[in-house]
């Protein structure tokens, strides 16, 4: 096989992963890049920040191993945190902020059970549209609904994973949503 088929393969390969469960998104590789604009291995350029929609997979090495977080800002009363790599956010009422003291940085393994039995949120804020409800275990969501006092993740966002719009632009984090489960992504944004 020629180098050229070899790389017409894998390009094929790449595309066809991302078609079956989502595109890849990466923290580390949107702050290394050069501009703002985002693209999947498979080469498609995606998270634009306008009404359009992207698909994206789970990063199943946060979800089995764990996520890496830094502090993104406090608001609301919370303490805000994502994820290096997949852009996960994580809210903690300060005072009970189990990572306050650890600098500003930290691994932490999902929370199986409450992604199994769904999350017991509190509200954190309205913002536009939307109420801001976060879990205990720091999980966020944006959602339609309001006083919920429980969130669970819809099985289309397990088999098929997020369908994410953009929301706001933050700390340096563009925001995204998931139109079925409310859950948000921070990426590195360098507008």
């Amino acid at each position: 096989m020629t180098n050229y088929a070899k790389t017409t393969f894998r390009h094929l390969e790449k595309k066809l992963v991302c078609t079956l469960f989502g595109h890849q998104v990466d923290n580390h590789r949107f702050a290394q890049a050069s501009d703002n604009v985002k693209q999947c291995p498979c080469g498609v350029e995606f998270l634009h920040q306008d009404s359009s929609e992207t698909r994206v997979r789970h990063t199943i090495s946060c979800f089995l191993i764990h996520h890496s977080y830094i502090k993104m800002s406090t608001r609301n009363g919370h303490n805000e945190y994502v994820c290096i790599q997949c852009g996960h956010p994580l809210l903690f009422e300060i005072g009970s902020d189990p990572y306050s003291k650890n600098g500003g940085h930290f691994d932490k393994k999902a929370r199986y059970l409450c992604n199994l039995f769904g999350h017991k949120v509190h509200t954190v804020t309205k913002r536009n549209s939307y109420t801001e409800y976060a879990c205990f275990c720091g999980h966020s969501f944006l959602k339609q609904e309001k006083s919920l006092s429980k969130v669970t993740h819809p099985l289309i966002c397990l088999f098929a994973g997020h369908f994410i719009h953009f929301e706001a632009r933050r700390n340096g984090y563009a925001e995204f949503v998931c139109r079925n489960c409310g859950h948000t992504f921070c990426f590195v944004d360098k507008n």
